[in-house]
This record gives C-alpha cells, sequence and structure tokens, in this order.
C-alpha cells in the first residue's frame, strides 16, 4: 500500500528547566453545530472550492523570506494564513487531496467536536468537511490515498473515555466509515504513515500511560516493539520506511520529555533528544531536515520553537511560530508546512489561527 505522510498531534506541559515563550492566563458525545459539508470529491476539486474559481495562475499563499538555523536549507518565515473561524485546540490534522485537514479537538467551552475543517492552500480558504460519527479529541488523523484514518481520541467532553475506534472516510461517498479498531482503547497517541503502514504509539489507555507500538497494514493491527520511555501528548511525523516519534509528557505538567524514536521496520528506536522538552507539540516531515516539532505546551508557556531531528540524530531549528501555540495540528501540503489552530496559552484556549512556512530544496 502507499501511504502518504501524516500527522498526529498532541497537547502536553513543559518541564521546569524551559523559559516561558507565551504567558498563560488563568459519557455521551456532544455533536459539533450543524455544517453544511462538502463532499470530498468537491473538496478535491483543483478547480473551485467552496463556490470560487481557481485564478488562472494560482499559486496558493506565499510567506514572506526569513532565515533560520536550518541546516543550510532555505525557508520562509511563517505567514498568518485566513483563520478557519473554528476555534479549536487538542485537533490533529494532515494533508489530504492537496488541502489541510483539521479534525476533532475541544472548543472554547471544553466540548468535544465532531467539525472536519478544510483548508484549501490555492485560495487561501476554509470549507466545512463531512463532520465525524462521534466528537472526539486527543485523536490522530492519517491520509492514506484516497482515505482519511482518524484514531482513537477521547470521546466526548472527558478525559476517561478513551476509544479503540478508528474512522475511515470514503472519498467516493463522503461518509465516515468504522475502520480496523485499535488492538486497545488509546487517547493522546500519536501516528504517521511510514509509506507502507500506519504506525501508532504511546498515548493513554484505560490502565494508564502507554508504551505500546502498533502497525497498521493490509486490515490489520500488529504488535512492534514498545517505546523505551512510554508517553502520551506526543507527535509523529513519517517518510517512505520510517516514523518519528517525538517528545510528549510522562505525567503532570512538568513532565515534558525530549525523547525522539525512530520506527524503522518492528523496532523503535531512540535516536536523539529534541533540543526543546515539550509535549502539546505538533509535527511535520521534511527531507532536508528530518522530523520537526512544533510548538508545545508548559505548565506556563506556550511553546513558538520549530525544532528538527533527522535520522542520524542531528538537529536543526527553523524558523519559530508567529502565534505560539498547543494542541495545534501541523501537515505539510506542496512545499508548505502548515500549523492549525490550537491554544495560544497553556490550558483550555482555543485559536482559529493557521500559519504556513515555505520550505525550499
Amino acid at each position: 500500500m502507499a501511504w502518504l505522510i501524516a500527522l498526529a498531534v498532541t497537547v502536553a506541559a513543559c518541564s521546569d528547566s524551559q523559559p516561558p515563550r507565551s504567558a498563560a492566563t488563568d459519557g455521551d458525545s456532544p455533536v459539533a453545530s450543524p455544517q453544511t459539508a462538502a463532499t470530498p470529491g468537491e473538496l478535491g476539486d483543483a478547480e473551485s472550492f467552496g463556490g470560487q474559481t481557481a485564478p488562472a495562475e494560482a499559486n496558493g499563499t506565499a510567506p514572506a523570506e526569513a532565515n533560520g538555523d536550518d541546516g543550510g536549507m532555505a525557508q520562509s518565515g511563517w505567514s498568518t494564513l485566513t483563520p478557519s473561524g473554528s476555534p479549536r485546540t487538542e485537533v490533529a490534522a494532515a494533508a489530504h487531496l492537496d488541502k489541510v485537514w483539521a479534525v476533532g479537538g475541544l472548543d472554547g467551552d471544553g466540548a468535544a467536536s465532531a467539525n472536519v475543517d478544510v483548508y484549501a492552500p490555492t485560495f487561501d480558504a476554509w470549507e466545512p468537511g463531512p463532520p465525524l460519527p462521534r466528537a472526539v479529541h486527543h485523536a490522530a488523523v492519517v491520509a492514506h490515498d484516497d482515505d482519511l484514518l482518524v484514531v482513537g481520541g477521547y470521546v466526548g467532553d472527558g478525559f476517561d473515555t478513551p476509544t479503540d475506534a478508528v474512522w475511515r472516510l470514503d472519498s467516493a461517498t463522503g461518509r465516515w466509515q468504522p475502520g480496523p479498531a485499535l488492538p486497545g482503547a488509546r487517547a493522546a497517541g500519536a501516528a504517521a504513515s511510514d509509506g507502507d503502514r500506519v504506525i501508532y504509539a504511546g498515548g493513554v489507555g484505560p490502565q494508564g500511560l502507554a508504551g505500546d507500538v502498533w502497525a497498521l497494514a493490509d486490515g490489520a493491527w500488529r504488535r512492534l516493539d514498545g517505546l523505551a520511555q512510554p508517553r502520551e501528548h506526543l507527535a509523529a511525523a513519517g517518510e517512505d520506511g520510517r516514523v518519528w516519534l517525538l517528545g510528549g509528557r510522562t505525567g503532570g505538567p512538568k513532565s515534558n520529555v525530549a525523547a525522539v524514536d525512530l520506527v524503522d521496520g518492528d523496532a523503535a528506536t531512540p535516536i536523539g533528544k529534541l533540543p526543546t522538552a515539550r509535549g502539546g507539540l505538533a509535527g511535520f516531515f521534511h527531507p532536508e531536515v528530518g522530523a520537526c516539532a512544533v510548538g508545545g505546551e508548559g505548565p506556563q508557556a506556550t511553546f513558538a520553537e520549530v525544532e528538527c531531528l533527522d535520522a542520524d540524530g542531528d538537529t536543526a531549528t527553523l524558523a519559530s511560530l508567529g502565534r505560539p501555540r498547543h494542541g495545534l495540528g501541523a501537515a505539510v501540503a506542496g512545499d508548505i508546512a502548515y500549523a492549525v489552530m490550537g491554544g495560544p496559552q497553556p490550558g483550555l484556549e482555543v485559536s482559529d489561527t493557521i500559519e504556513g512556512l515555505t520550505l525550499n530544496n
């Protein structure tokens, strides 16, 4: 199977050693407000979106040039794009059909969301996608050919009901269908594609913190070697043959970790550490610098840093987010990385911000 790169995101708190970045301010699944949703086929139309028609030479919105300690890769600074109009945190995001899909999360009242919002880079515009069958937060989302997979998460508004449910979006019908369930209920884990498999790691299960690593291939999940350091609220990013597992936390708001593991074959091997320990981060992959950690949360601050680690454990730093956030999603569409929604301060804070960073070889 040809799996597309996808990214999962989670939320966490920061270790004492990290300086403040952005100062803090102090059952049944609810269903999102009704949306008029386009079908995936309509959303995948590159010539029209939300009633708009693409200009003859539409190249999307390109951020302005900037510099960073990028290991020699030219890059652009993060630019603020059109907001989603649906402020949330604890979202999951993936690139699918040349667009960025933001799935689930929590709204400003702490209610779980079934919303799916779709950003079209060509138009710098949003449109609602097909709502999830159940509201969920702290889920993961992965793109696979013409499908999207939403994996695990907490159902309902609380943090005591992780689910093993996997939902698959059938792009032909625009309907969510049950996919292969996880081997166990999990929330606040991370998932990405390695080109042949979907890898899901860590998170919280019914018995608490989990270190399991599972691979989905040919319609079934298989257990791989576990994490050396079990953790939740981590991020994942993948390329052909490998998946990076980035950061996370092991408990309360002072337990952020900097660990990075590389899943290659059946092994999950520690390969280094991020410069900044963090959870509540997002992740994306770029071949020039490896897997990149974006944003995150500490007990009194959120993070703007974007730090990357390649398969040899070498680190690079890209331009920082314009707006520090945690509980955000991240995805790469074309040569632009996107950081989507998330809370600008620790705790239940939300935003509808989207920023873009051009990545040049």
